[in-house]
Order: C-alpha cells, then structure tokens, then sequence
C-alpha cells in the first residue's frame, strides 16, 4: 500500500514541475533613441529572466519575473540594470510583461543622459511558444527622474527573442 503511495506521490511532484515556468535567456536588437533620428543607433540586449517561484501571485495568469540585463549600443553607450516584468500570460501563449529596472548608464559615445543612474519602464508583447521559447517586441522609456542637471531621456523598441533554461546556470537550454 505504501508503494501505491509514494508512485502516486512521486508522479503528482513531476507534474507540478512540468507547469514551472523556466528562467529564460533573452537576446534583443532594435532601435536606440528611436524617436530622435540625431542620436538613433543600433542596440544590442542580453537579458536573464528568473521565475520568482517565491513570489506568489494571486491572480493565475500573472508571474513575477526580476531580470538582469546589459544593453550596449553601436555607438559604445552600456547600461548595465536589474528590475522586475510582470509576466500577465493569457491564453498560454499572449504574453503582455510591463516592467522597470535601474541600473548603471555609461554613454560612451552615444547620447548624454544626464546621470549615471538610469531608470527604465516600459512593456513587452510576445508569443510565447510550447515548448516556453518566446518571440516579441519591447518598448521602454530610459530616464534619470531628474536627478541630474539634464534628463533628455530616450525610447528605445526591440525584437526580442527568450530562451527558456532548464537547470538554471550553467545555462543548460532546451
């Protein structure tokens, strides 16, 4: 009888790991300061997204996801961020994720920003796939809030594309 049991157990633990969402691996490119055709360049994104599986939400199709990420543009501007989406999934494949980070913004020899502290909020749209692979726009707005003496602030839009992790580091892919 306790075989029984613990077959049972063991087959409930596998199927509530399989409807974990993974952490993702996300690469972008798209459109820096694409509003101002003066400082308009390339932009180049690495994200890591993470699951807060300690986070729970009360509503089902919203997840909490922080994420660390490094931007550099063709014309040498880094920034280097950490912050949160969140996730709102719907009919498990729209994916709509507002989000904000801050993080360090070194301009290089692209766009003045004002401060080396630099907040980001904006909003993605993707298709997320079976097998957790995402494919997607992201739009957002870089600001420093006015704690420097100038605040240009810039828009940037992207197409971007998750890789879901399955074992975490050292990024084991699907």
């Amino acid at each position: 009888m306790s075989k029984k049991w613990l077959f049972v157990f063991i087959f409930f633990l596998q199927s509530v790991q399989a409807v974990v969402p993974p952490d993702l691996f996300s690469f972008a490119i798209g459109a820096f300061d694409f509003y101002r055709e003066k400082n308009r360049t390339w932009e180049f994104e690495a994200e890591y997204k993470f699951h807060a599986r300690a986070l729970k939400s009360p509503i089902d199709c919203l997840e909490f996801c922080p994420l660390l990420g490094l931007m550099a543009t063709a014309k040498g501007t880094v920034y280097v961020y950490g912050g949160i989406n969140f996730d709102l999934l719907f009919w498990d494949h729209l994916l709509i994720a507002p989000g904000f980070a801050a993080g360090y913004y070194h301009a290089g020899g692209g766009k003045n920003l004002g401060y080396p502290l630099e907040f980001r909020s904006g909003i993605e749209l993707a298709w997320q796939f079976k097998d957790w692979h995402r494919l997607g726009v992201h739009f957002y707005h870089l600001s420093n809030a006015s704690l420097g003496n100038r605040n240009p602030g810039e828009e940037s839009l992207v197409l971007y594309y998750d890789i879901p992790i399955k074992k975490g580091f050292p990024f084991i892919c699907n």
